[in-house]
């Protein structure tokens, strides 16, 4: 018999935490080691999208931990 399983969304959601945390410091780093105030937009553009990001999956995380609330309320 062939078993389904599914993801577990904590580790899903530390994943994108991690990775989008990553790119903000990547962004961040290029965007202080700028030079004469020659920014690439496209960093600062990118800065801005990976913390609506971040702020996504916070509240992706929060979610989770609301329905696995709920969940163990039914069972409860």
């Amino acid at each position: 018999m062939t078993s389904i399983s599914a993801p577990n969304p904590y580790a899903t959601v530390a994943a994108g935490l991690q990775s989008s945390s990553a790119r903000v410091d990547r962004d961040a780093t290029a965007i202080t080691a700028s030079k004469g105030g020659d920014i690439n937009p496209t960093d600062v553009v990118s800065l801005s999208s990976d913390a609506l990001t971040f702020k996504a999956l916070t509240k992706v995380a929060q979610t989770v931990d609301d329905n696995s609330k709920r969940l163990l309320d039914i069972f409860a």
